[in-house]
């Protein structure tokens, strides 16, 4: 029987016949290898956020303990009943938190840090630009002469339509007092006014916020408008018609209201004694996530320098105050 007719014969069986010709077989390779690159490129795509969203989750969890622990330990450290938070949680004898070990060499144990810098270590990051390990956020000097980390927040709205570009509208310590909006104290001292207390109800309460601002190192940052060139906040984009995204530009140069927001006790950044540091970039290292004048990053996408995606985590910690002087 001929190799036609064992073709035929099987193809009328319902087989597949083993003799197919070279340009079939090359066909068949080519469409396994489109396959491939549209299932590899998903799969890629799928690991990626799982692991820019799973840091973002392990990162408030680490937060979130070094407030429970580090609000706990304020509550139950010796001070005096009507000192201030501010001076107390920096006391250099009681170890519990030091604004200038959140920039330290590289080696540092961390073990030999103060309590709440000693559970925030996980999350530092190390910075090519100074040759340091620190937390992530903008890199100051303080009054003492200390580098040193604050966090600027971008307020929702606050960003240019066209460039995405931002307007700095608050400034927070890393650790910082709960402030009920108006006052410029909280509940800390057993002196403190019903305004202060900030519905708590009692004065003598540790109220702690630990901030973070969580930065991607694949994810781009988007502002978004609608078809007028109107800023939507992200929430409301869900489902809604004619939304446009457009990458946040990285221009530190262009960034506003630096000098004139304010933490919440009322201080602006120089107020406060705080003076931007603005390190050099590494011109051996390229874009990094943490980089720039306010910590806001860099990431090269769209063929151009754009902000990495930013979620500043806010974690809270409350305790009645045990012990006393």
């Amino acid at each position: 029987m001929s190799v036609s007719r064992i073709q035929a014969v099987t193809a009328r069986a319902g087989y597949r016949s083993r003799y197919q010709s070279p340009s079939v077989q090359s066909g068949r390779r080519g469409q396994v290898l489109l396959e491939f690159a549209v299932v590899a490129f998903l799969m890629t795509l799928l690991l990626g956020a799982i692991l820019a969203f799973g840091f973002l989750f392990y990162s408030a969890n680490i937060v979130q303990q070094a407030a429970d622990v580090g609000a706990q330990e304020l509550a139950r450290t010796p001070f005096s009943p009507d000192s201030s938070f501010k001076t107390d949680l920096v006391d250099i004898n009681k170890g519990v938190f030091s604004e200038a070990a959140l920039v330290v060499p590289v080696g540092t144990d961390p073990a030999t840090l103060p309590l709440i810098n000693q559970l925030l270590f996980l999350v530092y990051i190390y910075d090519p630009d100074i040759d340091m390990i620190r937390y992530p956020g903008t890199l100051v000097t303080n009054g003492d002469g200390d580098q040193t980390v604050v966090i600027a927040v971008i307020g929702p709205g606050h960003r240019n339509a066209v460039t995405g570009v931002e307007e700095i509208t608050e400034w927070h310590r890393v650790v910082e007092e709960i402030i009920p909006s108006g006052q410029t104290a909280g509940p800390y001292s057993v002196l403190a006014t019903a305004a202060q207390q900030g519905g708590l109800g009692q004065p003598g309460m540790v109220a702690l916020r630990i901030n973070y601002p969580y930065q991607s190192a694949g994810l781009v940052a988007y502002v978004h408008t609608d078809e007028g060139g109107n800023i939507i906040n992200p929430s409301d984009t869900i489902g809604a018609d004619g939304v446009l995204n457009v990458p946040v530009i990285a221009d530190d140069s262009q960034v506003t209201g630096a000098n004139t927001a304010m933490f919440p006790d009322g201080d602006t950044l120089s107020a406060a004694g705080y003076t931007l540091v603005n390190p050099t970039a590494d011109p051996n290292i390229g874009a990094s996530p943490n980089r720039g004048t306010y910590g806001f990053g860099e990431a090269q996408a769209f063929l151009t320098t754009v902000r990495p995606y930013r979620k500043v985590i806010t974690a809270q910690g409350i305790y009645r105050r045990e012990i006393f002087e």
